[in-house]
């Protein structure tokens, strides 16, 4: 069959390319070639995109991230009252219009996939599948992602109008449940170890390409009361050989790339990870880890072969400086755990200027002088800090509290949980005066 898999484009007040790649979307793509499918791949978010970069020629900055290309756009009637501009990020509309009457032309698409990851992001996927529905008008559309499984009813009432099959689940699970309502063989995913055994080889993109992300394990042990991971993903990692060989295809067919990046929620959690980060070593590339590693697991020995290995970007989950916070919400670090992390980092050799901490901002009852605490304590070891803005997630402690607590309504719309504007509404949290004071306070103690 003939599959047209789309990225759709982010509606928002902010967006950045921080290293944004669609990886389900991406690993379904390669699943479906691997059972013989041939997969039309167009990513609204590829800031290199060929067509794109004619007229809008992209600005890399620092390790290949960048500003997308964005254009402002109408608020839907529930964000009117926010007081700041709402665009669209990604590919101008006209240009995905003469892309997919090109595709049209070309060959008959049998069906649409599209997913959608952060639930607040579920708007530009509704934009995006209009289109699609304009041009195609009967094609079958399937739209999976984090988005659909969180908030399945949501999706199924919002995307109806569309004619749209909602694909919920992690793993092979929404695509077998596309494959089944196309009448096509599924067998060969009967105990498929997917993750395993297909690569992200990203020969789905024809254009240059800053960087490639990867993930050498899915979910984590933990159990944070703010995160829907462990929820979703059993954790389990890929074998070193598996990942070695997928970095060695890459860069033998991409050899100018110079950044790699590993998406995981738990990089360090392997007991294997001295062994890999030995084999990482091999290649002359600069790896980053944007998602928050487990300070607790960062030894001497530890930061030296990431500093051995060449990883440049590390951001450290850390949180908040309250004892009492970070013990109620999992207890996966304290204070003495970033210490001993940055300790050892510096020892290493690592450029502070590349490490980070995450502090979340806004968490249920917290009060902006633990924010604050937590950017002096940062500043004081000489790492910078990723203010982090809570979001209530279903499926978490957190989210359910708000909801017992009638803070947020079980039914809410997912564009009101948007986290820069939860502020602007909820009175769970700190005031949208004491945020920007904190962004202040932040950003004046790390220019001084």
């Amino acid at each position: 069959m003939n599959f047209l898999v789309v990225n759709p484009w982010i509606y928002d007040f902010a967006a950045y390319d921080f290293w944004l790649k669609p990886l389900g979307l991406l690993y379904i793509s390669e699943v479906l070639t691997y059972l013989g499918h041939s997969v039309t791949f167009i990513d609204l978010l590829n800031r290199h995109d060929d067509d794109l970069i004619s007229k809008y020629p992209p600005k890399d900055k620092k390790y290949g991230t960048g500003k997308f290309y964005n254009e402002g756009v109408e608020k839907p009637d529930i964000l009117k009252n926010i007081p700041r501009k709402f665009k669209r990020y990604g590919l101008p509309l006209k240009l995905f219009e003469s892309k997919l009457e090109a595709i049209k032309k070309q060959n008959k698409v049998d069906a649409i996939l599209v997913g959608i990851t952060l639930t607040y992001w579920y708007y530009g996927g509704e934009k995006t599948i209009e289109i699609l529905r304009n041009i195609f008008h009967s094609t079958p559309i399937f739209l999976g992602g984090i988005y659909s499984t969180l908030y399945t009813k949501h999706a199924e009432d919002n995307f109806s109008k569309f004619g749209v099959n909602i694909s919920p689940g992690t793993g092979m699970s929404p695509l077998k449940t596309v494959l089944e309502a196309l009448n096509e063989d599924i067998t060969k995913l009967d105990n498929f170890n997917w993750f395993e055994e297909i690569d992200l080889t990203y020969d789905f993109y024809d254009s240059y390409l800053t960087y490639v992300v990867l993930v050498s394990s899915v979910g984590c042990p933990f159990h944070c009361t703010y995160c829907v991971t462990p929820k979703m993903w059993k954790f389990q990692y890929r074998s070193i050989d598996k990942i070695i060989n997928n970095i060695e295809c890459i860069l033998k067919k991409r050899p100018y790339v110079k950044d790699i990046v590993f998406f995981d929620d738990a990089f360090l959690l392997r007991k294997d990870i001295k062994e890999l980060l030995k084999y990482l070593s091999k290649f002359d590339v600069r790896y980053h880890l944007p998602n928050g590693i487990h300070a607790r697991r960062v030894d001497d020995e530890i930061a030296l072969l990431l500093k051995k290995a060449n990883f440049k970007t590390i951001k450290l989950g850390y949180e908040s400086y309250d004892f009492n916070i970070q013990k109620g919400t999992g207890f996966k670090v304290t204070n003495n755990d970033l210490v001993k992390a940055v300790t050892c980092l510096k020892n290493a050799g690592f450029d502070m200027n590349d490490v980070y901490a995450y502090v979340l901002v806004n968490l249920p009852s917290q009060n902006k002088n633990d924010v604050i605490q937590a950017v002096d304590f940062c500043h004081s070891l000489g790492i910078k800090v990723n203010l982090n803005e809570f979001t209530p997630i279903p499926g978490t402690v957190e989210y359910e509290e708000l909801v017992k607590k009638n803070a947020i309504s079980s039914n809410i719309d997912p564009l009101l949980l948007n986290n820069t504007i939860i502020p602007y509404w909820s009175s769970f949290g700190l005031s949208i005066g004491d945020i920007e004071e904190v962004k202040r306070y932040t950003k004046a103690k790390y220019t001084n």
